[in-house]
């Protein structure tokens, strides 16, 4: 499933970025230094391939990047090779590193994960003592490579879950006992079977109403009002009325200048618009969407530009950064999320990469990468409804600038809004009704840009 990843290309000339840029909190920009130190060790040790392909490497498992203590903790089966040994030997200075033994490898957990699988999405298990099918939420492989972790929940069908679980602590310990001894035994290796209900889908359904005027105050280029050149992470209004966010701009295998969005928020084929204003940015291209990385390209009828909204939702002056390139995850990256409604949120660790999700639509996204908030500096927000398609990436070039990394596709952990991210604001008319969550899965760029031909415009 993996595949080369296509070549950036800049865009032409499509007016400055904002240059009011704030002034990032010393203590992430401390961590983001350490860490690109760190990622490009990972990245050396892996051969720069993406989460997925480092299968390929003959009894690698797992890198964790730890960068608040400068630390990579390798997991190998069996001995790593000399070309492994030897950058391990070479570290650059404060640069620690301990290699673990695993008892599978990721070639091994992506054999055993294919057993799950049948027409590339999960199978409904039968557990003996359950009278309803049991639905697999995610699946991937234990960061040591101890075995499989399999997540599941009772299947209500696409988009709905048991707010709370249906089952006493006593029952739902069995539960996890009867669907461990199935999953063991159709994979043939350990598992693990836990309790989580289907991810939440991150936009909200409910259009809003009446068009009203826009005041004179409104302005064109904001995150909320977007204007050509388009720009990622820009407040959408999707073919059926709904917010959503834009992801990327890219380029097709023709040429032609694309925004990425999340597939799920299309609803059906038709124009998107402006959340205010209803200008109209393009129509959903139906020839270039791809449910397994959940993208739909929006045929624009202008240029995009590539750089990203930045900052708090509701900002006013247009400041966006430069998209300068992209790259890979590595469990332990701090990763900032940018959406419509939620703004960014550079407060969310990797506690997975290489994680097959159900999304709340139903459908199987087979690669993506899942992080969750700290309560620094972020309040426990990692993404909010209506942020759907929007980008991750991480801060680049002492951060004036991001690197891509993914877009968001399912969110998880419902959490409460801070006051910042209440019900205070209003969007095309509208009150906006934030629903804060604290855990995040995205689809890392890299395996969009594979399977969509697509190339990444950078600014």
């Amino acid at each position: 499933m993996s595949a080369s990843v296509a070549l950036t290309v800049t865009a032409p000339s499509a007016g400055a970025v904002a240059a009011h840029q704030p002034a990032p909190d010393a203590r992430l920009l401390e961590i983001q230094q350490k860490q690109h130190v760190l990622d490009k060790v990972a990245g050396d040790i892996t051969e720069g391939l993406s989460e997925y392909a480092r299968a390929k490497l003959d009894g690698f498992t797992e890198v964790v990047v730890d960068p608040e203590h400068n630390h990579l903790r390798l997991y190998w089966k069996g001995t790593p090779p000399q070309r492994v040994r030897q950058i391990l030997a070479h570290l650059p200075d404060g640069v620690t590193a301990e290699v673990l033994p695993a008892r599978y490898s990721k070639a091994e957990l992506h054999q055993a994960r294919a057993k799950l699988l049948e027409g590339g999405k999960p199978i409904s298990l039968r557990p003996s003592a359950a009278a309803e099918p049991i639905r697999i939420t995610s699946i991937a492989g234990a960061n040591d490579g101890s075995g499989l972790e399999v997540t599941y929940d009772e299947d209500r069908g696409p988009g709905k879950r048991d707010r709370v679980d249906p089952l006493v602590r006593s029952e739902r310990r069995n539960r996890s006992t009867d669907v461990k001894a199935v999953t063991d035994r159709l994979t043939g290796i350990n598992t693990t079977a836990v309790y989580k209900p289907l991810s939440e889908g991150p936009a909200p359904s409910i259009a809003p109403s009446a068009q009203p005027a826009l005041g004179p105050a409104a302005r064109s280029g904001i995150r909320k009002r977007d204007a050509a050149p388009w720009t990622g992470g820009a407040a959408l209004k999707n073919p059926t009325g709904g917010i959503c966010s834009s992801g990327f701009a890219v380029k097709d295998r023709f040429g032609n200048f694309m925004l990425s969005a999340a597939k799920h928020c299309d609803g059906e084929e038709g124009y998107w618009r402006t959340w205010e204003g209803g200008d109209n940015v393009g129509v959903s291209d139906r020839l270039q969407s791809n449910s397994l990385v959940d993208t739909i390209g929006i045929a624009l009828h202008d240029k995009a530009r590539g750089a990203l909204y930045d900052g708090e939702a509701n900002r006013t002056d247009g400041y966006a950064k430069p998209v300068v390139g992209l790259g890979h995850n590595f469990v332990g990256d701090y990763v900032c999320t940018d959406g419509a409604n939620g703004g960014v949120h550079c407060n969310v660790v990797l506690d997975k990469v290489d994680i097959g999700v159900t999304g709340a639509d139903g459908k199987y996204r087979p690669i993506t990468d899942r992080g969750y908030a700290t309560d620094w500096p972020s309040h426990g927000v990692a993404a909010v409804n209506g942020d759907s398609g929007g980008p991750v990436f991480v801060g680049a070039n002492n951060w004036t600038a991001d690197e891509a990394r993914g877009t968001i596709t399912a969110l998880d952990k419902t959490v409460t809004c801070p006051s910042e991210l209440n019900e205070s604001t209003v969007l095309d008319g509208h009150q906006r009704k934030p629903w804060c969550l604290g855990g995040v899965y995205y689809v890392p760029i890299s395996q969009t840009l594979a399977v969509m031909r697509w190339t990444l415009v950078t600014g």
